[in-house]
């Protein structure tokens, strides 16, 4: 199976809506993204992505304070610290200050390992790379995913995650899981858009 489509995340004027780009014939959208068949060169590729920025969503990083406020809307907690409150209001002092402790020792464990295994998934993800096959200067050339620009040719095969949204301009064969966006567990056939 050989799929090529075209890079179609283009915020520019010259795109006034998605629809131009899903609506219109495959001419009109290479014209439309100042593309051909045969790719981009390098240097308009480099140029897109300088105006555009790279292929990619806001990544994630712990932040401290909203872990540890995760860690204090616990209900065990909650109710933990109200019996300490309550110990106290009835003069049981040292029984409140002994579930105080177990409180302080509660949310300081919970905040640590949590901190450390987000720390530790973001780490991951940072060391993840896709990469995908484009047509850049008349040849398909392996790139990172997050140098995929609007305009740009990509060829997918089967296995390869689809690094942007895409317009078809080929396809034989094509099935894309989209499990994850609608749930559904059957693979989904994609064919080529003719017309308008």
């Amino acid at each position: 199976m050989t799929v090529t489509g075209s890079a179609s995340r283009v915020p520019s004027v010259a795109v006034s809506t998605a629809s131009s780009v899903t609506d219109g014939s495959l001419c009109e959208v290479l014209e439309l993204l100042h593309s051909t068949a045969e790719g981009l060169t390098s240097a308009e590729a480099a140029t897109r992505l300088a105006t555009y920025g790279p292929n990619a969503v806001r990544s994630h990083h712990p932040v401290a304070l909203r872990l540890l406020l995760r860690q204090l809307r616990s209900p065990v907690l909650v109710l933990l610290a109200a019996t300490a409150v309550l110990s106290a209001f009835l003069g049981n002092g040292t029984e409140s200050v002994i579930i105080g402790l177990i409180l302080v020792a509660s949310v300081g464990l919970g905040f640590t390992n949590e901190y450390r295994a987000e720390r530790a998934a973001a780490g991951l993800h940072d060391l993840l790379r896709h990469t995908t096959l484009v047509r850049r200067d008349g040849t398909l050339r392996r790139v990172d995913v997050t140098e995929v620009v609007p305009g740009d040719v990509v060829q997918l095969s089967a296995g390869v995650l689809v690094p942007a949204d895409l317009r078809l301009l080929t396809a034989i064969g094509l099935e894309c899981d989209e499990a994850v966006l609608t749930g559904e567990s059957e693979a989904a056939e994609k064919a080529v858009q003719t017309s308008a």
